[in-house]
């Protein structure tokens, strides 16, 4: 176990335990997803569904997260309940509610939400670009999963017990608690990474406006990602300003909102991105992008936009640490991903060249084998 504490006096107590290589790539498909469902709503052996009446009683807050590499359980609780807290967590973990019962009514509750998502067009859109980009592969799998009936309670019972002591990365934001808690002793599974595929999947659907998604491979060494942030920044994530936004909402009109952004995990890296627009606009948007982005490549940037960018970057980055749950996430990034201090990172971005930045990108084509997921009429 690995514990990362960052102090605050506000009254509250904010714990993440993380669980790393316990999600849904590590699981049977919807293993990990029911898991945390399961322990989030059903409750202990002995009081079921009442032991979140307890919680709340307590002003206790629980909740569980599922990613495709981690499983996470969070509390939040006042000072004053952290022994009382502690305990029911220790309940929670010693004696779940891992009954048939239990996890039939888990199986009807995700159900229904995955019910509920097919109408979130966005939702399907991101969904299908992971499916094309890592076909065959445990990425093409939401982490939510598609064969949620198969799941045993043999299954629940065999993934529970990788969330061990040796896999665990606690997180306390306010008291210093001792976490002492019921896990096994088990190794971590290995980690798994995967490279995109180009491809296309269309989904029509009865929409009034086009949802299109496109991604493309990021390869990038940690000791770059500050040059990734950078530009990916200016191609994108920028907001207003940005090139993708510039020219597909304000030089043509063809969406509200347009972006383009770096998700780099243990498991993959992607160029990632997404538009909506008007269904006979769909063709010019999906050209459009791939002409922004091999232009992007070939020219780079200008020296105002660098500027720009880095004057945003390092001028914003004080305001993604206010609240002590924005400083503990920083933290076990840089643990998590084994990377150097956020301030080394800004020195970095203050003291890019153009040159620099430029050479970046242009060594980087890989980012325009794209992929495309669109919905559409």
């Amino acid at each position: 176990m690995h514990t990362i504490y960052e102090k605050d006096n506000i009254g509250r107590t904010f714990v993440e335990l993380i669980f790393k290589n316990t999600g849904s790539i590590y699981s049977k498909d919807s293993v990990a997803y029911t898991l945390m469902h399961m322990l989030m709503n059903r409750g202990t052996l002995k009081d079921k569904e009442k032991f979140y009446s307890k919680l709340e009683e307590k002003a206790i807050n629980l909740s569980t997260h599922t990613s495709y590499a981690n499983t996470s359980i969070s509390l939040t609780f006042l000072n004053e309940k952290s022994h009382q807290a502690m305990q029911y967590l220790k309940e929670l973990l010693s004696n779940p509610n891992f009954t048939k019962e239990a996890l039939l009514k888990s199986k009807e509750e995700i159900k229904a939400k995955k019910e509920t998502l097919k109408n979130n067009h966005d939702y399907t859109a991101s969904k299908n670009l992971f499916k094309v980009m890592f076909k065959n592969t445990p990425l093409e799998i939401s982490e939510i999963g598609e064969e949620i009936e198969s799941v045993s309670l043999e299954d629940i019972k065999n993934h529970f017990q990788t969330l061990s002591k040796e896999s665990l990365i606690a997180l306390i934001g306010g008291k210093k608690i001792d976490i002492s808690l019921p896990l096994p002793s088990n190794p971590p599974k290995k980690n798994l990474f995967f490279t995109p595929k180009q491809g296309e999947i269309i989904e029509k659907k009865d929409v009034k406006q086009s949802y299109i998604y496109f991604g493309s491979p990021f390869n990038v060494s940690k000791d770059k990602w500050h040059l990734a942030k950078v530009a990916t920044f200016i191609l994108g994530a920028g907001g207003f300003g940005s090139r993708i936004m510039e020219e597909v909402r304000v030089k043509r009109g063809y969406a509200y909102s347009a972006y383009a952004f770096n998700q780099f995990s243990k498991n993959f890296q992607i160029l990632k991105g997404f538009l909506q627009t008007k269904l006979q606009n769909t063709q010019d948007a999906k050209n459009l992008i791939i002409e922004l982005i091999e232009n992007f490549t070939q020219k780079g940037v200008s020296k105002e936009e660098l500027e720009s960018a880095k004057k945003f970057l390092i001028g914003s980055e004080p305001l993604r640490e206010e609240t002590t749950p924005q400083r503990l996430k920083r933290k076990f990034e840089e643990y998590y991903f084994g990377i150097e201090d956020k301030n080394s990172e800004l020195d970095k971005i203050k003291n890019l060249s153009l040159d620099e930045i430029n050479d970046f990108i242009k060594n980087h084509k890989e980012i325009t084998n794209l992929s495309f997921s669109i919905i559409t009429k």
